[in-house]
């Protein structure tokens, strides 16, 4: 199960970097681009076990047109500290189509953008990436966030969850 979620993290990988090739991508978008493989460089993945007592208020949306796009970048990108790289950042993802093997996902708490991340999924094998939170970063939220988007994208639960950390 290993091999097939770091496959699917090569794709989803090798689809993002893809986005800014064709046409006239902007220098911004490559430095941004950049930007992320860098980053993506010390990630790892890890199976998840949904904890059986989380609960979120949070509403999620695949993102089927650009303004999610623009959320999901958004918060994405606040991930980076510095405020030129969060904008460079920006305007690599933002160029994102849409793509159902690599979908992407923003959960909104209150009316405001809370959460975000991306789900590729093969056969029983689901790897979830790029996630993000609006709140604390920390271990309990992160596993309750996930939880949450399990179970709203409606992931089976015979399915073998893996999670990119950093």
């Amino acid at each position: 199960m290993k091999d097939i979620a770091t496959r699917l993290h090569n794709e989803k990988n090798q689809w993002l970097a893809s986005q800014v090739e064709g046409g006239y991508p902007t220098k911004e978008s490559l430095k941004g681009r950049d930007l992320y493989l860098g980053a993506i460089t010390s990630c790892y993945l890890e199976p998840f076990e949904a904890p059986s007592d989380s609960i979120t208020n949070i509403e999620w949306h695949l993102v089927d047109f650009h303004r999610l796009t623009i959320m999901f970048s958004l918060l994405h990108s606040k991930r980076w500290a510095n405020d030129e790289h969060q904008q460079l950042i920006v305007e690599f993802l933002t160029q994102i189509i849409v793509e159902p093997s690599h979908a992407l996902y923003v959960g909104f708490e209150h009316g405001e953008v809370a959460a975000a991340a991306m789900v590729s999924m093969e056969g029983d094998t689901v790897l979830i990436s790029d996630i993000t939170t609006s709140g604390v970063w920390n271990e309990v939220n992160v596993a309750s966030t996930v939880a949450s988007l399990i179970q709203s994208a409606q992931i089976a639960t015979n399915s073998q969850v893996w999670l990119e950390k950093r």
